[in-house]
C-alpha cells in the first residue's frame, strides 16, 4: 500500500503541529502489523465526501487522528489532527476493550 500526501498538505501539517515522521511512522506500523489502528468511517454531510479515521499512538505513545481517503492499496491522507479531550477518553475506552 502507498502513503500519498501532498506536499502543501504536508507544510500545513507541519505549521499545526503534526510531526510528519510521527504520521508516517504510525501508518507504516500499521501497514507492518506491528501497530493497531481504530478505523472509523466518516462523511460530511454537506459535500457527502467519505473518508477513514484512523486513530493511533505513535512511538511516543501520542494519540493522532489521520483522515484519509482509501482506494484498493493506496492510502491518500487528506488531513491530520491531535483529538480533543473527548476524543482521547473515547479512544482510551477503546484501547481497553481492545488489548
Amino acid at each position: 500500500m502507498a502513503i500519498t500526501w501532498f506536499w502543501g498538505l504536508a507544510t500545513l501539517l507541519a505549521r499545526s503541529g503534526i510531526d510528519l515522521d510521527d504520521l508516517y511512522d504510525l501508518v507504516s506500523a500499521w501497514l507492518r502489523g506491528q501497530r493497531s489502528l481504530r478505523l472509523l468511517s466518516g462523511v460530511d454531510h454537506t459535500t457527502g465526501i467519505k473518508a477513514s479515521v484512523l486513530m493511533g499512538r505513535t512511538d511516543s505513545g501520542q494519540l493522532l487522528v489521520i483522515i484519509a481517503r482509501i482506494d484498493g492499496r493506496d492510502l491518500y491522507v487528506i488531513n491530520a489532527l491531535h483529538p480533543t479531550p473527548e476524543l482521547i477518553a473515547d479512544h482510551e475506552r477503546w484501547e481497553h476493550r481492545n488489548d
